[in-house]
């Protein structure tokens, strides 16, 4: 498990996942590949975003929502990553996962056909959460928060929920203050050896 402490400066020596990732990103890995990489085997807190960005950045290569969810941890346990690559192996070895509500980027579609798409892709969130059984899900937009606690009524499990506001268009601080509470709330803090 990578641990880290408080007021701890973390060398950047990749680790096997970081690694790993690297190699397979020079074959041109799929975001979900690289997602599933990082899927904990114990999910405690479960991220939901509304999907992937049509952009080349993407959370678990390194995007502006990787950097502030980085800050919240920081902020919540005293710590200071000096990879994104060190804090997301920390991020999985928490158990925090982040999933997105559909897989197909919807930032340029139409109104109708993006709200056709989130609504349609419920039943694969519900399944995939009945699947990790978190402890906690996160909401990180909003707008899709009846659709996430559809999901999870779906489920059939039974979890604490917040909504986050996505961490874009002066929210980043709110998203950050936010977040650190609930990580203070429901994860341990993981020290170093």
């Amino acid at each position: 498990m990578t641990q880290a402490t408080s007021e701890t400066h973390h060398e950047d020596a990749p680790g096997l996942i970081s690694q790993k990732i690297s190699r397979q990103l020079e074959k041109k890995m799929s975001n979900e590949e690289i997602r599933r990489a990082y899927l904990p085997s114990n999910v405690r807190i479960l991220l939901v975003a509304e999907s992937p960005p049509s952009s080349c950045k993407f959370f678990y290569t390194g995007s502006g929502m990787t950097r502030h969810t980085r800050r919240a941890f920081e902020n919540a346990f005293g710590l200071k990553f000096d990879s994104t690559g060190h804090f997301l192996e920390y991020f999985k070895d928490c158990g925090c996962y982040l999933d997105d509500l559909t897989k197909t980027s919807v930032n340029k579609l139409p109104c109708i056909d993006r709200e056709q798409l989130l609504h349609s892709s419920i039943p694969h969130l519900s399944e995939r959460i009945k699947q990790m059984q978190p402890v906690v899900v996160v909401t990180v937009l909003k707008r899709i928060e009846a659709q996430v606690l559809e999901a999870i009524d779906k489920s059939g499990i039974h979890t604490e929920t917040y909504t986050l506001p996505f961490p874009g268009n002066g929210h980043q601080n709110k998203y950050i203050e936010s977040l650190a509470e609930i990580l203070k709330q429901h994860l341990p803090i993981i020290t170093a050896q």
